[in-house]
């Protein structure tokens, strides 16, 4: 027993605890170390602690992966400037299940995070069981016409990229709560986004906008072969009729094989905020019969 201890610390002092580096995400792992492993990709200048309620609901049941996207909400930005930073983003969640040996995750991505995990997924068709997407469509821009090419939006993008570069804080603040202000119902919340916004690097923030705004997923669809969730939101007060909203995802989606589209009413983007309840549930719905470690 002694020598089994002995044995046992010189091994963890010659070889320490694997440890993931990389300048564009980091990840904290909690929960069940027995349980399936949930990766959890944050949205567009968000912390992970975006799921913090859902965790707490699921910590005893799953192995749970939280990935924080460098220089989002006072994390530390990439020292190096990518070509495409979505791209870069995916491919180091691909290296970060592969490096940590974990075998068919789930992938849950809200938002931008639904994204990534759509773009993991379409080259880790082998390795991962499930992807459930939260209010994210492929191509983002399809929210303001159903004709948007990159090449039309492209323009836009780069001159909402422009403008963001130049504000000064105030003005930058003014922005950013005009945009949070239909995000969620919960004013508590929209201060906690507001916060994120401004603790966010200015230049990572307004290059991930401008390629969500003119990255178009759409061709990476056929390549995802697991089964894929998407839920989203509706809400009365929202300019488009629910009937609209879900063709506008079907259609969206149509290049993926098998998708399950959800709706979650009464609620806007932040869905596990303004429906925990009936996120949780459909999540759950969605996880089935995922396999335990």
């Amino acid at each position: 027993m002694k020598n089994n201890l002995i044995l046992s610390i010189w091994f963890s002092l010659i070889f320490p605890a694997f440890s993931f580096e990389s300048d564009f995400i980091s990840v904290e792992a909690e929960g069940n170390e027995s349980g399936a492993d949930l990766i959890l990709i944050h949205g567009f200048s968000c912390s992970p602690k975006v799921w913090s309620e859902f965790v707490h609901e699921v910590q005893s049941e799953f192995h749970i992966h939280l990935v924080q996207v460098a220089g989002f909400a006072d994390s530390t930005a990439p020292k190096k400037h990518p070509e495409s930073y979505l791209e870069t983003t995916r491919d180091e969640i691909s290296r970060y299940i592969e490096e940590k040996k974990i075998e068919q995750p789930t992938l849950i991505g809200h938002s931008m995070g639904g994204l990534l995990s759509l773009l993991a997924a379409s080259q880790e068709t082998s390795k991962v069981e499930k992807v459930i997407v939260v209010d994210a469509l492929p191509f983002y821009s399809l929210l303001f016409t159903p004709l948007a090419t990159t090449e039309i939006v492209l323009p836009q993008a780069q001159a909402m990229k422009k403008q963001l570069l130049a504000l000064d804080e105030k003005q930058f603040e003014h922005q950013a709560k005009n945009a949070i202000l239909p995000l969620t119902k919960d004013d508590t919340k929209r201060d906690l986004l507001l916060k994120w916004s401004k603790e966010s690097d200015r230049t990572v923030y307004a290059d991930y906008l401008k390629e969500l705004i003119s990255y178009d997923a759409r061709p990476t669809l056929k390549e995802i072969s697991c089964p894929v969730t998407v839920i989203h939101a509706y809400d009365e007060t929202v300019p488009i009729p629910q009937e609209q909203l879900s063709q506008l995802y079907t259609t969206a989606y149509t290049n993926l094989e098998g998708v399950s589209i959800k709706t979650i009413p009464e609620s806007y983007h932040f869905i596990m905020w303004d429906q925990p309840e009936h996120f949780l549930s459909t999540v759950r719905e969605a996880l089935g019969t995922v396999p335990t470690k």
